[in-house]
């Protein structure tokens, strides 16, 4: 400890945590203690010492603090408690210079105990609070944000030293949680999963290019009642996506009308402190197919019949073009059809069809399992237009296979950034910096 100390550039907390507080060190607690003397006596500016340490003990560790600064903590890896204020006020009191509460997120809506912790505090006395876990990413992010002391971030992916950890690199430079201040507005994906979705890299970019005090986060929710009347009032528009983007509505208090008549909203706009709907997937994928073909009159093919589907499917059928849907669960394609009005057919009944549009909604081609294709490459025909609304990777083996048959291609990236341009030109009324948003997508996609 004498040598990094002696080494460091940066403050440094010294933390030696005990095993009944879910940490490693398995000395003895006169050890334990030692070492927080010993890194007083060496210069460190910060030492952690649990709540739980004997109180005798731990007020003779305050007292002999010196210059440095005594954080006193109190970790639970198992749950957040629904009150958390007695346990800060008897922190509060203990003689040290910052609280640290730190618990495990079981749901989404933990994070608002920690939220609400920093609201009633003490506005003297310092505090480090967010939750554990996959659940709780969000407090890591907005706790420093909404008054928070400090926050955690990891060395690397895959360094992380606690449960749902955020690369530092990422907390700064694509979260900015050392340039935001509380009063700002807040964005986000609802889904289960949201590890995979790159909204959050788009549109923290574009706020930060437009110098906009506006955050976007990954919601991972279970629960969307829970979610929605808890958060109500938090957030000023969302993104929705799988399993959320017909439950969603039942939220809202108004629907667009395209969102109404394709049954799924995949936005959320805060307008007059009314929730209203949207559905930029639709707009998305047709300025998509557009941008290489006219879909009027044109033969069109979509295989699934999920989510994304629907949304593509009304905007086909409302450019005229003849419409037929496929699915291995020939039900679903069988009730899609009913609601868009159109045909349906069974995958095997493909080569009997005229195309002109074959569409692909599945996540067939999707990472990693990329060599697989929805389709044979005996339907691909020169002067097909072959859109696959797969985005990662850029080129599937569709398109791959289609390119190599002379059909003219459409990349399932096109609809992703045009459906989050209009997104974020519906939340902020601005210009969106499209050249910036395009720009993070593919440099993301290409690593």
């Amino acid at each position: 400890m004498a040598r990094l100390i002696k080494e460091k550039s940066k403050p440094v907390i010294v933390t030696p945590r005990s095993q009944k507080d879910g940490g490693r060190f398995k000395g003895s607690e006169d050890e334990r203690l030692g070492l927080l003397k010993e890194a007083v006596s060496l210069g460190a500016e910060y030492i952690d010492i649990e709540f739980s340490t004997d109180e005798r003990l731990r007020k003779r560790v305050i007292e002999e603090s010196k210059g440095t600064k005594v954080i006193v903590s109190y970790h639970n890896y198992t749950e957040t408690p629904s009150d958390l204020k007695e346990i800060y006020d008897d922190i509060a009191i203990s003689g040290g210079d910052i609280v640290k509460i730190v618990t495990f997120a079981n749901s989404i809506n933990d994070n608002l105990v920690i939220f609400d912790l920093i609201k009633r505090r003490e506005k003297k006395t310092d505090i480090v609070t967010f939750c554990m876990g996959k659940h709780g990413e969000i407090s890591r992010i907005l706790s420093p944000i909404m008054g928070g002391y400090l926050t955690f971030g990891s060395l690397d992916e895959g360094k992380e030293s606690a449960q749902g950890q955020i690369p530092a690199r990422v907390l700064k430079s694509v979260y900015r949680v050392d340039g935001l201040g509380p009063d700002i507005n807040i964005y986000g994906l609802v889904g289960n999963p949201v590890s995979e979705s790159m909204g959050y890299l788009i549109h923290n970019r574009a706020f930060a290019e437009l110098g906009l005090d506006s955050i976007y986060l990954p919601f991972l929710v279970d629960d969307l009642n829970s979610f929605m009347t808890g958060f109500k009032g938090l957030f000023k528009g969302l993104s929705v996506t799988m399993p959320f983007k017909e439950e969603v509505i039942d939220f809202l208090d108004r629907v667009d009308k395209k969102a109404e008549d394709i049954g799924a909203v995949n936005t959320v706009v805060t307008e007059d402190d009314k929730l209203v709907g949207y559905n930029t997937d639709c707009s998305g994928a047709i300025m998509a197919l557009e941008g290489r073909t006219e879909i009027k009159g044109k033969n069109a093919v979509m295989i699934g019949a999920g989510g994304v589907a629907r949304a593509i499917g009304f905007g086909v059928k409302g450019r005229g073009a003849p419409l037929t849907i496929t699915d291995i669960e020939i039900d679903k394609a069988i009730s899609l059809s009913k609601d868009i009005g159109c045909e349906y057919c069974n995958p095997e009944e493909l080569d009997n069809i005229n195309m002109d549009i074959l569409i692909n909604t599945t996540p067939v081609g999707m990472y990693p399992n990329v060599d697989k294709s929805p389709v044979p490459d005996s339907l691909l025909k020169k002067g097909m237009i072959v859109f696959d609304a797969v985005y990662n990777p850029l080129k599937t083996r569709l398109l791959k296979e289609a390119e190599a048959k002379g059909c003219i291609t459409v990349q399932g990236v096109e609809m992703f950034i045009n459906q989050g341009i209009e997104q974020f030109e519906m939340w902020t009324k601005r210009k969106a910096p499209v050249d910036i948003m395009r720009e993070v997508v593919l440099n993301r996609l290409r690593k």
